[in-house]
């Protein structure tokens, strides 16, 4: 079905002439659902097609496309005067919520076992009941030596004059100011635990 991109309507229009549409989801084939196969024989049914990659606004067509990322709204009256134009400017508050389907099922009362009749018994008192002991306390935590080993890199470049790449690395080493390490990137690591 072709939309064309010059013939729109407002949706708020579509609602004045045509009532407050229901959202409709299929949960099996819609072949198998009779209201809605009706609903689409007579011109009911918009598919409103909602963009999920692009930033662009959710828009109606009339009748029944089936294609991902789709919603279906049936109206109470045909929207013949809406085929072939695109419905912009979707408002979901216009939308009546869905009736429930089926036939309403009342819940069983569940019947509660019946209280036995006893005889009153004379009253007596209660043996006084040993206090409970105090339970001990929790262990006290162990001690442990760990060792963290902190690694700071930082790079500086130094310019020299050498005979060969040996000699260049040796004199590098030797005329380089030790770097700020505060700016450098620096990590921590547990290397050993001891004790406990």
């Amino acid at each position: 079905m072709k939309v064309s991109e010059t013939g729109t309507a407002r949706f708020a229009k579509v609602v004045e002439q045509s009532g407050k549409p229901e959202v409709v989801s299929l949960w099996a084939k819609p072949e198998r659902d009779k209201p809605f196969m009706t609903a689409v024989q007579q011109n009911r049914v918009m598919t409103i097609k909602q963009e999920t990659v692009s930033s662009a606004r959710d828009f109606g067509i009339v009748g029944f496309l089936r294609e991902k990322n789709v919603s279906y709204l049936v109206f109470p009256k045909p929207l013949n005067e809406f085929k072939d134009r695109r419905i912009v400017g979707i408002k979901y508050d216009l939308i009546e919520t869905a009736r429930p389907v089926g036939r309403i099922i009342k819940p069983i009362a569940q019947k509660l076992p019946k209280a036995r009749k006893t005889p009153p018994v004379e009253w007596q008192p209660q043996p006084e009941r040993q206090k409970p002991q105090p339970r001990p306390t929790a262990k006290p935590p162990k001690r442990f030596t760990v060792t963290v080993r902190f690694t700071a890199a930082a790079e500086k470049q130094e310019s020299v004059e050498a005979d060969s790449r040996k000699k260049a690395k040796e004199t590098a080493l030797q005329q380089v100011v030790m770097p700020d390490l505060r700016r450098g990137a620096v990590t921590r690591k547990v290397v050993k635990i001891s004790g406990g």
